[in-house]
């Protein structure tokens, strides 16, 4: 094998760059977040304003001729851990001399710019597509998540990289009748859990950029969320999330909670037999241990029920957060489908 890793820097190493996953998904099975056209959005600053606080750069791996692999290396000043560096877009056939020229280039490029640690798969960082699939190859790929072949794991950790940390998915069953720890009351007064506006999707995107950064900062992997970012997620959700599925929480018309549920396609009221994945829940600090999270929970259960949707996931929980024992195992239940695996290197 003759390898040769480029610098995306021009149409036609970009060319190669996007035509990696046909090559180790083959043309019909490429999964959509790393299709051409996302990828193409992905690094459009027009479309992903999170490109104005990141540094990137693209990496294809040939050899002779034929591209074989590709990954991202990248930089966020919003980052609250200075010395940390992200690799993602990986996708590489079934080689460790591969594999360990992409991870090294991405790593030596994350030296040059004063970083200690490389962690990922995280494209562009760890508000997007994060995770490796190490458990749970035969589930249902959800819309939003990574997938990747089985033989991924061996590659990356065949070159040294070691655990950072796992995110775990659960089975969601969504019966008709609610769970009793859903049908317990409240401490609050003045609650208010609304659809979002998608016709007021500025105003809206302000109260998310609220939420996200002050109900998450705790959380493994916490990156804070700019307007721009948050315009950008409610846009991208309005094709595909009706309005009754991406739920905040007011009280006494403060903002206090979030609720996203994503419907794994588009969903028909007359129908039954949908899918769906809870992507983000959380309550506001000050709003925490009063039940306002059971009752946002409530609410998208019946609101997943009239739109036909009554299975799915709770996807990519850091193994973590003390909201597995809290919420998820009394009410969701405990069955792990999926285990997503972030690694990390000292540099």
């Amino acid at each position: 094998m003759q390898l040769e890793v480029k610098r995306v820097n021009n149409d036609k190493v970009m060319q190669a760059f996007l035509a990696i996953p046909s090559r180790v998904y083959g043309e019909m099975d490429i999964p959509p977040w790393a299709a051409a056209s996302t990828m193409r959005s992905m690094f459009n600053v027009l479309l992903n304003p999170g490109l104005k606080h990141i540094e990137y750069a693209n990496f294809v791996a040939f050899d002779g001729n034929q591209p074989v692999g590709r990954i991202t290396a990248a930089i966020d000043s919003l980052n609250p851990r200075i010395g940390e560096g992200f690799w993602g877009s990986f996708e590489c056939i079934d080689s460790t001399e591969v594999a360990a020229e992409l991870l090294e280039t991405a790593a030596g490029w994350l030296r040059e710019k004063k970083k200690n640690v490389m962690l990922g798969p995280a494209t562009l960082n760890t508000n997007q597509y994060v995770g490796l699939l190490i458990k749970g190859f035969e589930s249902e790929v959800y819309k939003e998540i990574p997938y990747n072949p089985p033989y991924y794991q061996n590659l990356v950790e065949s070159t040294g990289l070691v655990k950072a940390h796992d995110l775990e998915c659960y089975k969601w069953h969504l019966p008709e009748t609610l769970p009793n720890a859903l049908q317990m009351g409240h401490k609050l007064e003045g609650v208010i859990i609304r659809p979002i506006n998608y016709f007021n999707f500025i105003k809206e995107a302000k109260i998310i950029q609220e939420l996200y950064n002050k109900i998450f900062p705790k959380m493994w992997g916490f990156l804070p969320i700019t307007h721009g970012d948050a315009q950008a997620m409610v846009l991208g959700l309005v094709n595909s999330v009706p309005p009754d599925l991406f739920l905040i929480a007011e009280v006494h018309r403060k903002p206090a909670g979030i609720h996203l549920a994503i419907p794994h396609k588009k969903p028909q009221r007359d129908r039954s037999g949908g899918k769906v994945r809870l992507a983000i829940g959380g309550v506001m600090p000050e709003f925490r241990k009063k039940g306002l999270h059971r009752l946002m929970l409530k609410e998208c259960y019946k609101q997943c029920r009239k739109l036909g949707l009554v299975t799915g996931e709770v996807s990519q929980v850091t193994e973590s957060n003390d909201v597995k024992s809290k919420i998820i195992s009394p009410i969701i239940g405990k069955e792990i489908t999926k285990i997503y695996r972030v690694y990390k290197k000292d540099l």
